[in-house]
């Protein structure tokens, strides 16, 4: 099985949450140029996805000179999970043919895969991501 295929606000709201868990200062707010710098992500599109994180209170902002954005929990205690539902929710792939003699079970299937990924990554936290870019060891 190949790596999973992440929608892109998932795949930058995952960057966006691991640069500001490793850079972690609740009294220092990280620049979304610093972000976009480091991750390679495009800075007006790192923009948005910190709005979102911001509207499920993962991330706050701070306004004017030295501002920027800051965890709202120590990394450890946010979940991949957490940052996952926050930009999946506005990733929405579309619907399941109701009228599909298949469409029950597909949907079932789907909803399985989806818990188990939920539980996995309920039990990977920010901290447990930045160590592991850390060490070397992000691959299996």
């Amino acid at each position: 099985m190949g790596a999973p295929n992440l929608g892109s606000k998932v795949r930058y709201a995952l960057l966006a949450a691991m640069d500001l868990a490793a850079h972690y200062d609740p009294d220092t707010p990280v620049k979304v140029e610093e972000i976009a710098g480091r991750t390679g992500a495009p800075a007006k599109y790192l923009a948005q996805i910190l709005l979102l994180l911001k509207a499920q209170a993962l991330v706050r902002s701070r306004q004017g000179p030295g501002g920027g954005y800051i965890l709202m929990r120590r990394p450890e205690l946010i979940s991949a999970a957490e940052v996952w539902e926050a930009a999946a929710a506005a990733d929405v792939s579309g619907e399941w043919i109701a009228d599909s003699p298949y469409g029950a079970a597909l949907h079932w299937l789907a909803a399985e895969v989806a818990e188990g990924e939920r539980r996995f990554l309920a039990s990977v936290s920010l901290a447990d991501l930045v160590q592991r870019m850390s060490s070397g060891t992000a691959s299996r």
